[in-house]
């Protein structure tokens, strides 16, 4: 069952009107675009995330197995893939619609029968990923209906938040895929088109820190509340996946509870072939020794197998 069923009526509105407020003047990731908005009113200008003001813009909601073990279980996890993104990654496997913003515009009574249509799979969650710019429309539709949602809401991001977003959806949220991509803010702007990632994403750590989220499974070991943290290895990259390690190591220490997914699913989709650096596989030379220092540090969860993923 989602926290947001519980929440009572008068900060569930108290919860809204943060949301609202945010992503109506543009500050609802690190960009801080500025751009102002009102639902259902065509903005004078599109913000950089392509995020709609007049519908909600989703690529597809389909039942996912490929999320980690305990969230997609036997009959997946009910994925929301939301068009358009606030960062610009040239590596992107999904870049039709985190950059040509694929997909077609949802109402809000739209959005919500597509969810029922979901749910009626027995999908195991609702996983909205990339969720970010429409923050406020996606909570409005979800809380509308939020008595006929009986699992978990999970949700999927780059781990590039505004603390005051994080933490509005610290309360509706059970369950956390929270992206450390970079420990290095030139990788962050050669790749991403975001140099101020390290800052906000560590700020983001902070945040969940203090909020002590708890890993519950239910009997059967399906993810109730939680937080996994991603980490995609990437060629030419193996000193930041080390500086990522030991950091998400110190947090363990300080008593964060996770479970990281070391991921080496990397290929050289979008423009990365127009970069020499990452315009090739990851090798075993280079995700071997990551793993390595994994178990040495002994941080559990999950590791994926290079050679499935077309690995040297």
């Amino acid at each position: 069952m989602s926290l947001l069923r519980d929440i009572p009526e008068r900060e569930l509105s108290d919860l809204l009107d943060e949301a609202q407020h945010l992503w109506e003047t543009g500050r609802c990731c690190p960009t801080r675009c500025g751009v102002t908005r009102r639902w259902g009113v065509a903005a004078y200008r599109e913000p950089p995330c392509g995020g709609s003001s007049t519908g909600i813009r989703a690529a597809s909601f389909a039942v996912h197995n490929g999320e980690e073990p305990p969230v997609s279980g036997w009959n997946g996890a009910g994925n929301i893939f939301f068009s358009g993104c606030n960062m610009r990654c040239i590596f992107c496997q999904n870049w039709p619609i985190s950059h040509k913003n694929n997909g077609r515009l949802y109402s809000l009574e739209e959005f919500a029968a597509e969810v029922r249509r979901l749910m009626r799979t027995g999908v195991h969650n609702l996983n909205l990923t990339t969720a970010d710019h429409y923050l406020y429309p996606a909570l409005k539709a979800l809380a509308d209906m939020r008595g006929e949602i009986p699992v978990p809401i999970s949700y999927n991001c780059a781990g590039y938040f505004t603390e005051e977003a994080l933490s509005v959806v610290l309360r509706f949220a059970d369950i956390f895929l929270y992206d450390v991509k970079y420990l290095d803010p030139a990788l962050a702007a050669r790749y991403s088109g975001a140099p101020n990632y390290v800052e906000a994403m560590t700020k983001g750590l902070e945040v969940l820190h203090a909020a002590r989220i708890p890993w519950e499974e239910d009997e059967l070991g399906l993810l109730q509340r939680g937080l996994i943290i991603r980490h995609l290895v990437i060629p030419g990259a193996v000193d930041n996946s080390f500086r990522t390690l030991d950091l998400l190591a110190a947090y363990r220490d300080r008593g964060m509870i996770f479970k990281l997914s070391l991921m080496s699913q990397y290929f050289p989709a979008y423009r990365a072939v127009e970069h020499p650096d990452i315009s090739r596989r990851l090798t075993h030379d280079e995700y071997d020794p990551v793993v390595a220092r994994m178990e040495e540090l002994d941080l559990d969860g999950w590791t994926q197998d290079l050679d499935a993923h077309g690995g040297a």
